[in-house]
């Protein structure tokens, strides 16, 4: 149905779109699994990753971030803005020192799910080199871990404890 064939719903008769939903429901049935379409499983993950529309800005978005100190980066779901740039960064030698990075997160299951994704793409195990840190679990180590995915409350706990985030990059 398009935006400007709409129809006003008068209540107590039947919604306009209900046989359109009950359609939904139907092909959608509750198994509790949740479904990740992934066109490219088949490639290596090398090839996943170099498919990715923020691989082609690897270069600029490091040369942006060693520019100005700040920069936005907006691209839609799916680009590899929260997977693909920590990465970048790590290769890039952002955690030597004993730095960290920090990728924050809006919910807990983005953060962990995200952070495997890493993981897996590096060749490590969740908790080493890529970690995750959520309210009342810590997947990370303090001297191995280099990435640290963590919701945005957790960081916010990070800044109450040191403000200037020192061990962040």
């Amino acid at each position: 149905m398009s935006l400007f064939s709409r129809k006003f719903w008068k209540p107590g008769t039947e919604a306009p779109d209900s046989a359109l939903n009950e359609e939904r429901k139907s092909t959608n049935e509750d198994s509790g699994a949740t479904v990740i379409y992934n066109p490219n499983r088949s490639l290596s993950i090398e090839q996943q990753r170099q498919r990715l529309p923020v691989f082609k800005l690897r270069n600029h978005i490091l040369y942006l971030l060693e520019k100005y100190q700040t920069v936005v980066i907006v691209g839609e779901t799916g680009c590899g803005k929260s997977t693909q740039i920590p990465q970048y960064l790590l290769e890039s030698g952002w955690a030597e020192k004993g730095y960290l990075i920090g990728v924050t997160q809006p919910r807990r299951v983005a953060a962990v799910t995200v952070a495997s994704r890493v993981a897996e793409e590096r060749g490590s195990i969740l908790g080493a080199e890529v970690g995750y840190t959520i309210r009342f679990e810590d997947c990370s180590e303090e001297k191995v871990t280099k990435v640290k995915f963590l919701t945005d409350g957790l960081l916010i706990r990070e800044i109450m404890g040191d403000p200037l985030l020192k061990k962040y990059r």
